[in-house]
């Protein structure tokens, strides 16, 4: 772990040898080597729902998510990825997100300061949260990172037919958010959806009667 940033008036070993403790921790990995994926953790928030995947091929309930395609925004690869695997076409939520993005500056910004490590106060879309792990389907070695975000619909809607690719075999359900930790197969997505309700319940959202 990298030490706390030496404070203004330092002297220069001081500086040296944190600049060295953060060039060991630095990593590159190439494009190629990095794979993200996007996203969504949606609820019905009336009726304490939320939307999961049967994946047939791993036989395991998971969130809906799947690769950002080239020039997409991480959103809209969320959004198109969960109606590509649902049928559902689903609404984001603008949530007050503890997120480490700045706010956007406006004329009245003070840019005197540095703004600070944490934003919060300032609905947005932002994601939610993170997994990362190494791929296990890839046949190079490569880091996967999916990125979460908010959503919402109404469970009793229809789904439309024929969204998904021809080799998926994804079966949508809506399950009690009760029954979260018992279904989904992987802890971190359970932590994911287990954030976004507390960042919907902190936004002012009712969930459940």
């Amino acid at each position: 772990m990298v030490r706390q940033q030496p404070k203004p008036g330092s002297d220069d070993s001081e500086l040296r040898l944190w600049l060295d403790e953060v060039d060991k921790s630095m990593d590159f990995r190439p494009a190629s080597a990095l794979g993200m994926s996007c996203g969504t953790v949606t609820i019905d928030p009336c009726r304490a729902m939320v939307l999961v995947i049967w994946n047939n091929r791993l036989k395991l309930y998971q969130l809906p998510k799947g690769r950002r395609n080239l020039d997409e925004s991480m959103l809209v690869a969320a959004l198109r990825e969960t109606y590509e695997e649902t049928g559902l076409h689903v609404t984001p939520l603008r949530l007050d997100v503890a997120t480490r993005a700045t706010p956007a500056k406006t004329q009245d910004s003070d840019t005197s300061q540095k703004p600070p490590n944490i934003t919060e106060g300032h609905p947005s879309n932002e994601f939610v949260g993170a997994c990362f792990y190494p791929d296990p389907q890839s046949e190079t070695e490569a880091l996967k990172i999916v990125y979460y975000f908010a959503a919402t619909a109404d469970c009793t809607d229809s789904r439309d037919s024929g969204t998904q690719e021809e080799w998926e075999k994804l079966d949508a359900k809506w399950i009690p958010l009760s029954e979260v930790p018992s279904t989904l197969r992987f802890a971190a997505e359970v932590d994911v959806v287990t954030k976004t309700v507390a960042d919907m319940k902190r936004s002012g959202y009712a969930i459940g009667a």
